[in-house]
């Protein structure tokens, strides 16, 4: 498994060199430098995604729990989503974090901790599976994209569907016992077994959740797709301050397609290479250029380090 983690994350700086250098290393140096300290405007602009983001997990707890103020959610939020930035676990490595962290600052029953980081993810899932399909829409319908872009996106919609629909199910017949009952057969159940009550209740708390709570999933999924919208506005800012004037609809054929290849290849940490590719493509095939697209693409990553080194930050900060 560790020869496989290596080689991915070989073939992945590989593609990444490769792409700066067909796109042109000293444009996108000269892009970048442009921007200056425009950089900061974009890393702080993100905290509008990340306040609907945090909305979205908020809402999925139940009516009765306790919960601490806004500020602290984001917190724990950036310390799980941090460890989904810099680990190749499908970006579900860290949602025990977050709720590990609530319980470690705020005293949030890890029950209800765990219960709620499962029903977000899956109001998470069902809101990108509309984003993707708005994105979908918008190109093939209105820049009749046939080709790689339009490919791309409607692979990937199939795909989180799937994924959608498969963790809905696990959910209904128990996740976190599935879980256990796996264990056994491989032998790795000695840990688990003596938190067996807790596994049970956890998957209760998510049963009931589905059944009595239906307006509360709803707003988390209505949270979790404005955050997804609110990311054109990162795209937008950041061609604007290169020089490049988009409207909404390209912004958005964009932002999902990123969105797309980063869920297609989420094996690979950091997206690394993925996210720069997507960028090169994408705008290629607008006819804004590769090497905007690139630049975009770097910028983004500008932003993802700094907050995830913030997030990895709490998370160290955090009692252990």
């Amino acid at each position: 498994m560790k020869i496989l983690k290596k080689a991915i994350l070989a073939l992945a700086a590989a593609l990444f060199v490769w792409i700066i250098f067909k796109s042109g290393p000293d444009l996108i140096l000269a892009q970048l430098v442009s921007l200056n300290w425009k950089i900061a405007v974009v890393i702080v602009a993100y905290l509008i995604v990340y306040y609907f983001d945090t909305m979205g997990w908020r809402w999925a707890f139940r009516r009765e729990v306790k919960l601490p103020a806004l500020w602290r959610f984001f917190l724990a939020r950036q310390a799980g989503e941090a460890i989904n930035y810099t680990t190749p676990t499908a970006y579900i490595g860290g949602e025990p974090v977050k709720a590990l962290v609530l319980r470690k600052r705020d005293g949030v029953d890890m029950v209800d901790g765990l219960a709620s980081v499962v029903i977000a993810k899956t109001s998470l899932f069902l809101s990108k599976v509309v984003f993707l399909l708005a994105g979908i829409l918008v190109a093939l319908k209105i820049f009749r994209f046939s080709g790689i872009v339009a490919t791309g996106i409607l692979w990937t919609f199939a795909g989180v569907f799937g994924l959608l629909v498969l963790f809905l199910f696990l959910q209904k017949k128990g996740l976190f016992m599935l879980g256990l009952k796996m264990a056994r057969k491989f032998r790795l159940n000695e840990p688990l077994e003596g938190k067996r009550t807790s596994l049970e209740e956890i998957d209760r708390v998510i049963s009931e959740f589905y059944a009595k709570q239906k307006l509360r999933f709803f707003l988390s999924f209505l949270f979790h797709l404005a955050g997804w919208f609110a990311g054109l506005i990162e795209v937008y800012l950041i061609l604007y301050f290169l020089g490049v004037q988009v409207d909404w609809t390209r912004a958005l054929v964009i932002e999902v397609f990123f969105k797309a290849a980063n869920s297609a290849f989420f094996f690979v940490p950091a997206a690394l290479g993925v996210q720069e590719g997507a960028g090169y493509a994408v705008l290629a095939a607008l006819g804004i250029g590769g090497e905007i697209g690139v630049a975009l693409s770097i910028v983004k990553r500008i932003r993802e380090i700094a907050w995830a080194g913030f997030g990895l930050a709490i998370y160290w900060k955090t009692p252990k």
